[in-house]
C-alpha cells in the first residue's frame, strides 16, 4: 500500500508545555497550540519503493491535530511555524 506524502504513519506522546506558534495574516497576530505528540510523516516516496519520513509536531487547533506539513497543505498564506519548548529554570 502506497501511503500518501504527508500522511502521519505514527504518533508518540510529547512532554508537556511544547507549542507551535503559527502566523495567519490575521489582525490578531500569532496562534500559539499546543503539542500532543510527535509525529512520522511522509516526506516522499523513493524509485525502490521505500518512503523518506520526518518527525514533526501534531497539535491542536481548532479541535483538530494537525501537522506543520497538513496546515501548510489547508492554510494558504501561512506565515513561519515555529516550535518552542517550555522554559526550564533551575535554582
Amino acid at each position: 500500500m502506497k501511503i500518501e506524502r504527508g500522511s502521519a504513519i505514527n504518533i508518540s506522546a510529547c512532554a508537556p508545555d511544547w507549542a507551535v506558534t503559527f502566523d495567519l495574516g490575521l489582525e490578531t497576530g500569532p496562534i500559539t497550540c499546543p503539542v500532543i505528540g510527535w509525529a512520522t510523516v511522509v516526506e516522499a516516496h523513493m524509485v525502490d519503493g521505500t518512503t523518506s519520513t520526518a518527525i514533526e509536531p501534531a497539535f491542536l487547533w481548532s479541535d483538530t491535530v494537525w501537522t506543520p506539513t497538513e496546515l501548510r497543505e489547508h492554510t494558504p498564506g501561512l506565515g513561519n511555524v515555529e516550535i518552542r519548548a517550555r522554559e526550564i529554570t533551575r535554582a
